[in-house]
């Protein structure tokens, strides 16, 4: 297992770190989404509690929002009605994996759980100390490597919450998969995933003022994407106003590689100063951008509540789960934005899917809602086996100069290679294709 780290041992950190810790045990539940008054003052803190390590050798991509899943990651800090529900929703067809402080509180959850009726067959308990529920943000996220193996990638969180910020580590070795980490301070419900070589995030991910670095540059951020995700294009758009995060998933949702919702606003009144054009921005911005293979994407427009009370609500902050997608619900029927059409819209654009509504007006307030409490876990690959075919990068069954134009190709990033385009093209075995294995093939079919 590769971890390689550049972590240096610090007393006064380490001291720091455990009186947070201790803090945390008994204050964890009421840490809202966005940073606490008592945070601000502790950004200092950001990042001390975690390992960074070289990126990836060799990676396949960065599975996408929609992608399937083998099940989905909670942390059950807080809100634990509308954990149970979505639990208990998950649990039907896959795996729910929970994060619990200790064995104490398992077999309370557990208890819950049970009595709520949740096929507790599908329940994992992950026993892991967390600060805070919103594991969108600090979980775990996820590459696949050569011979289709799960892999995990480590943002720094934008949080002084070192439990938070730990436990991809934590999981990435419970979990049996390799752990990279990355110095790149970021919040996972800060970006989107194309599956095809392109993220979207929002312009917070430069405001200081929200826990994230003051000196990263847009040439920085474009690296740290490609070297740890296989990310080659980053979009950045902007955030919207006084919504306590400033994250892209509450207004964007990426449904599948070439279509985008985007939430819209009925007229400018109806959102905070400034939202209802800033929407409007993103969505003509994504309508004339393509996704990571160069198509162009459909940008669908859907209803966002009305502003309310210190309060942004959204239904686009929702949660794909296979077949089924899981949407925030508020109770609302305006003519405009309401609950019912908003499901039925969900099923429209998604072909084959079931849209299940859970209330979320206990969770909203802090500033986030279902997608923010959730991480997925993707689903294992099929494996595919390519046979001893070392050379036969077109895979014809033959070796020759067609191979070695395909394995230019490749390298120079022209084609979108086959798993086993790959296999066949690594002639030197070092899980990267390069110009030393065309060089290899040139000397192969010489050989031959």
């Amino acid at each position: 297992m590769k971890n390689i780290s550049k972590a240096i041992f610090n007393p006064y950190k380490m001291i720091v770190l455990l009186f947070f810790m201790l803090g945390s045990l008994l204050f964890g539940q009421s840490l809202p989404h966005n940073l606490s008054e008592d945070e601000k003052k502790r950004l200092d803190e950001i990042g001390i509690n975690r390992t960074v390590t070289d990126p990836p050798d060799g990676i396949l991509y960065a599975p996408a929002e929609f992608d399937t899943v083998a099940g989905i990651l909670f942390a059950w800090e807080a809100y634990s009605t509308l954990l149970t529900d979505l639990i208990k929703e998950v649990a039907e067809d896959d795996t729910a994996w929970v994060v619990v402080d200790n064995s104490t509180e398992q077999n309370s959850v557990y208890n819950t759980l049970t009595n709520a009726n949740v096929n507790m067959d599908h329940v994992i308990f992950e026993v892991a100390p967390t600060n805070s529920v919103w594991i969108r943000d600090y979980g775990p996220w996820w590459i696949y490597e050569p011979g289709d193996r799960r892999e995990i990638i480590d943002l720094t969180y934008n949080r002084p919450r070192p439990q938070d910020d730990s436990f991809p580590e934590l999981f990435a070795e419970s979990f049996g998969v390799n752990y990279y980490g990355l110095d790149l301070v970021e919040a996972g419900g800060n970006m989107l995933l194309d599956g095809k070589g392109a993220v979207i995030v929002s312009d917070v991910i430069f405001d200081a003022s929200q826990g994230f670095d003051p000196n990263l540059t847009e040439d920085q951020l474009s690296q740290y994407f490609l070297d740890y995700y296989g990310v080659h294009k980053v979009i950045i758009a902007p955030h919207l106003i006084n919504d306590g995060t400033g994250h892209i998933d509450m207004f964007v949702k990426i449904i599948n590689d070439s279509t985008i919702v985007v939430g819209e606003y009925e007229n400018q009144s109806a959102g905070y100063p400034g939202n209802y054009d800033l929407c409007n921005q993103v969505a003509n911005q994504l309508t004339n951008e393509t996704n990571g293979d160069g198509k162009s994407f459909n940008v669908i427009r859907m209803p966002m509540p009305p502003y309310s009370n210190g309060i942004t609500y959204t239904y686009v902050n929702s949660l794909i789960v296979n077949n089924k997608v899981l949407v925030p619900i508020y109770g609302f029927t305006d003519s405009f934005a309401n609950d019912t059409d908003v499901l039925s819209q969900y099923e429209d654009i998604i072909p084959g899917s079931e849209a299940i509504g859970f209330d979320c007006n206990q969770i909203i307030p802090a500033n986030g809602a279902i997608h923010c409490i959730a991480m997925k876990v993707p689903a294992m690959k099929e494996m595919i086996s390519c046979g001893n075919n070392i050379g036969d990068v077109n895979l014809d069954q033959r070796i020759n100069i067609f191979d070695i134009l395909r394995l230019v190709d490749i390298v120079m990033g022209f084609v979108e290679p086959e798993l086993c385009s790959i296999e066949a093209g690594d002639l030197n075995t070092d899980n990267q294709i390069t110009i030393i294995d065309v060089i290899e093939l040139v000397y192969l079919v010489m050989d031959l």
